[in-house]
């Protein structure tokens, strides 16, 4: 290939199959993240009376005194 193309032209030859492959990776992935971000429902907001399932759902934000003097 080197003969045939030359220095040149084998290095813009990988690096045109490279990028190539890059492109088609970022494809690849966000249609599998299209794919199951569609068949991912979101959970909705937890009826009043029952408890939520997030990890701060109990959470309160509260003025405390600052430390030391």
């Amino acid at each position: 290939m080197l003969a045939k193309f030359g220095f040149l032209g084998a290095a813009g030859l990988i690096l045109g199959i490279l990028i190539t492959m890059i492109a088609a990776g970022w494809l690849l992935s966000s249609l599998v993240w299209l794919v199951r971000r569609r068949h991912t429902a979101a959970p909705g907001p937890a009826p009043i009376g029952e408890p939520s399932q997030h990890p701060l759902a109990g959470f309160t934000w509260t003025e405390e005194p600052p430390r030391g003097g």
